[in-house]
């Protein structure tokens, strides 16, 4: 039989709306190649991996009945369809790789954040970009509706040239690949079982649908383990002030957002977006070399306080050795399924979220808990410079002025810095004027990288992109004269740990140095303050790059 009788004009109309739909998955891909300037022998495989992903995915509609083939199209090409405009939008407005973090974010972003990443990432290109990838998936499936499908001998010889093209992959896959299945660590020494998310997964249905099964499973984990908190309470108890030492009255932890020690001018930046803090001088404590863990403020936050008690927050240790604690916000308490960071300051004594105030309206609320009798250890939780940048600041702190889209998101960006340098200061003065043993403590949760690693290219952040400069955060320790007179020796310690290399992962276990306490479950060689600390290896990203290495290709 001729090959013109094998696949006839209308036949080959199926056929290329498949291949249409197939090659369609590949677009995000093919997108971040060109725009990150990816490595062939990096990207070669992922997209092999794709089009046996793509191949397995439609064969049945080669097979099945034209009723039960059609209804295959409709349903796979919707899923796939969605998936690809899902991953690939994020891949044009942010140049990163669909990853847990960013599937994260879509499920616990609160209504205002989600507004607030729109008005920043969306732009005409974007959504042209979108409606012509949702428009060939509908041009394609349409094609395949109006053409009938090539004969039996056509489809059985196309399947076996496709698993002929498929063996290496698949063989590598299954031989070389691991488990389907791998035990991954969690903040507090717990584990979980996820599956792994290898380039042979990197198609946009099996890229979501496994970021959304790990997602589920670790959000599981530690919902569950805040639920049982009640039960591992009497662990936490035990901590005594540090022999010799004075226990502050008052303990201030600031966690900034999205705040990168590049654009500090404490830190050598041009502009000048710290001045306040830097008229402190040598009362601030000021450590160059620290990053943070991940890009995703709850997996950071879980990093920083989750202890090796049931995965437990820290906070309970705090209050069982006669402080209140405090979890100030000026972020939203949840979206519409972020029951979990709520759950994650449920054992806090006292817990305000403002929902997207400006940060001064948190100071009234730290003035009146330091007013307040006893002893506190308050969490303060800024809105920084999340974005939308403008959005984070009064018009009074619009500083810097730019022009065109890089300049004016710089200037942006470098307000909400400056800001967060005056709601800083404001704080250290209220402290200063109670003339007793108190600390502050600032970090950011994470960095962003705004045309750091690249001078015309905004890369937001993403733990599947990792530059250093996403990692990079600000990181200072205030002392009162009266903590300094107090515990005179550990001061001095503390300025002494300024240079070494640190990264926020079980950071309370510097807060418990802070605080001048100590407990079965401190360990002294995981904090930054003590004499015993020991400088470990530091890794980012979804890959566990070593910190220092660049992931860009110039």
């Amino acid at each position: 039989m001729s090959p013109r009788r094998l696949l006839t004009l209308d036949a080959s109309g199926f056929v290329f709306s498949l291949l249409g739909l197939a090659l369609l998955s590949l677009v995000p891909e093919l997108w971040l190649f060109f725009r990150n300037h990816e490595d062939l022998k990096f990207f070669a495989p992922i997209a092999y991996y794709e089009c046996i992903v793509s191949f397995l995915l439609w064969i049945p509609a080669l097979f099945l009945p034209r009723f039960w083939s059609r209804c295959w199209v409709i349903i796979v090409g919707s899923l796939s369809g969605l998936a690809t405009l899902v991953v690939g939008f994020h891949a044009v407005s942010i140049g990163a790789r669909w990853d847990v973090v960013a599937h994260a974010a879509l499920l616990q972003t609160s209504p205002g954040e989600a507004w607030g990443y729109l008005r920043s990432f969306v732009s005409v290109g974007a959504l042209l970009w979108a409606v012509a990838l949702g428009a060939g998936f509908v041009v394609c499936v349409v094609i395949n509706f109006r053409s009938p499908p090539p004969s039996r001998r056509f489809a059985f010889a196309g399947v076996a040239l496709g698993l002929l093209v498929s063996a290496f992959g698949l063989h590598h896959a299954i031989r070389y690949g691991g488990w389907i299945f791998r035990t991954v660590p969690v903040s507090g020494g717990g584990t979980v079982q996820i599956i792994d998310t290898s380039i042979n997964r990197f198609h946009p249905v099996t890229l979501l649908a496994l970021t959304h099964y790990n997602y589920r499973v670790t959000h599981a984990y530690y919902l569950q383990a805040f639920h049982d908190a009640q039960s591992h309470l009497n662990q936490f108890k035990g901590a005594v002030t540090v022999p010799g030492a004075v226990s502050p009255r008052i303990v201030v932890v600031v966690i900034g957002e999205s705040a990168s020690r590049r654009h500090w001018s404490l830190y050598g930046y041009s502009r000048a977006t710290t001045p306040r803090l830097e008229k402190l001088g040598a009362e601030l404590v000021v450590f160059p070399d620290v990053i943070s863990s991940s890009t995703g403020t709850l997996t950071e936050l879980r990093s920083m306080w989750c202890t090796a008690i049931a995965s437990l927050p820290v906070f309970p240790l705090f209050s069982a050795a006669g402080y209140t604690t405090h979890w100030f916000s000026a972020q939203y308490s949840q979206g519409a399924n972020d029951v979990e960071a709520a759950a994650l300051v449920q054992l806090c004594d006292e817990r305000l979220f403002l929902n997207g105030t400006y940060d001064e309206a948190l100071l009234p609320l730290v003035q009146h808990a330091v007013a307040t009798p006893g002893k506190h250890v308050i969490f303060v939780n800024l809105f920084g410079s999340h974005v939308r940048y403008e959005d984070r600041y009064p018009r009074s702190f619009a500083v810097f002025r730019g022009e065109g889209e890089k300049g004016y998101r710089l200037a942006t960006y470098d307000n909400s810095i400056r800001y967060t340098d005056h709601v800083l200061a404001e704080m250290i003065e209220l402290l200063r004027q109670r003339s007793e043993p108190s600390c502050l403590l600032y970090l950011s949760d994470h960095s962003e990288d705004v045309y750091d690693s690249r001078p015309d290219e905004y890369l937001f952040r993403s733990d599947s992109v990792a530059t250093d400069a996403m990692y990079e955060i600000p990181f200072v320790v205030w002392f009162s004269p009266e903590y300094r007179q107090t515990n005179a020796s550990f001061v001095r310690l503390v300025t002494a740990a300024r240079t070494r290399k640190y990264q926020t992962r079980a950071l309370y276990q510097s807060l418990i140095d802070l605080v001048r306490l100590t407990h079965p479950i401190y360990d002294s060689r995981v904090s930054l303050f003590s004499p015993d600390y020991v400088e470990r290896e530091r890794r980012v990203g979804v890959m566990g790059r070593l910190y220092g290495a660049s992931p860009l290709p110039p």
